[in-house]
């Protein structure tokens, strides 16, 4: 699905007219719901990816649904085009592009860990001892998140109890801004790159061009992943229990059920 419709570059150019959202499926469960009211398989319950673009109230589904874009779409040309028009009838759409007014945290550290490794990402961690400090940092790197450069080149967290930081090697002392590689399974990773508070944007924003230059993003087969994750007896438990049936038999299959 990523890689034949949300990667292709006209439909990133196109998505910069529009606020993108990337759920954690089964993480929280006032976002469960809102998931299952846009969209449900033949099993009746949410299952693990869902596509949805809708008005900016959130309340009217503006293209068909589904477990991906290709429900609505035949391919990226049709899905740039279909977003095209659809920013076109929204006025602001694209005067609006790029002013985010906040980072798009993920909720805690072990959930971002997961989800930069699953999406080939880099994290990005905020690390200080009070939330003043800690949204200080995450303003310093707004401009930079959302610039053509960097947008959706990260994944980010925000920490304030160092505790959090146990799964990450490589970490040093002091508040800052670290840049982690996620671990095969997103259960660890280490530092790349850290930044003190008054380390000056230009040296930020050069490290950072290096680390997407740089980062190794490896493709991972889901079947092969998932059943070697079985055999080294790793396996994510998650806030609420999975209701996708083609999840849950993928998984039985790979600890040899039938």
């Amino acid at each position: 699905m990523d890689r034949s419709f949300l990667s292709d570059a006209s439909v990133v150019a196109a998505s910069r007219s529009f606020v993108c959202i990337r759920l954690a499926t089964y993480e929280d469960q006032a976002e469960a719901d809102f998931m299952k009211s846009l969209y449900v398989g033949r099993s009746g319950e949410l299952e693990n990816t869902t596509f949805a673009i809708l008005s900016p109230d959130g309340k009217r589904k503006l293209t068909a649904t589904g477990r991906g874009p290709f429900h609505a779409y035949r391919g990226s040309d049709s899905m740039t085009a279909g977003m095209n028009r659809i920013a076109a009838t929204h006025k602001g759409a694209k005067a609006a592009a790029g002013t985010d007014t906040q980072l798009p945290l993920l909720k805690n550290l072990d959930l971002a860990l997961n989800v930069a490794s699953a999406d080939g990402l880099p994290l990005i961690v905020t690390v200080a001892e009070s939330k003043e400090r800690l949204d200080g940092l995450n303003k310093t790197l707004l401009s930079l998140a959302w610039s053509e450069s960097f947008a959706g080149q990260f994944a980010y967290a925000s920490v304030l109890d160092e505790k959090e930081l146990k799964p990450v090697t490589g970490v040093q002392d002091g508040e800052g801004i670290l840049v982690v590689e996620p671990g095969q399974f997103g259960l660890s990773g280490k530092v790349l790159a850290q930044f003190g508070a008054d380390t000056s944007r230009e040296k930020m924003e050069s490290k950072l061009q290096e680390v997407i230059a740089n980062f190794p993003r490896k493709q991972k087969d889901h079947n092969s992943h998932v059943r070697l994750g079985i055999q080294l007896g790793i396996d994510w438990e998650s806030k609420i229990p999975e209701t996708d049936p083609q999840s849950l038999r993928a998984k039985e299959r790979a600890r040899g059920g039938r």
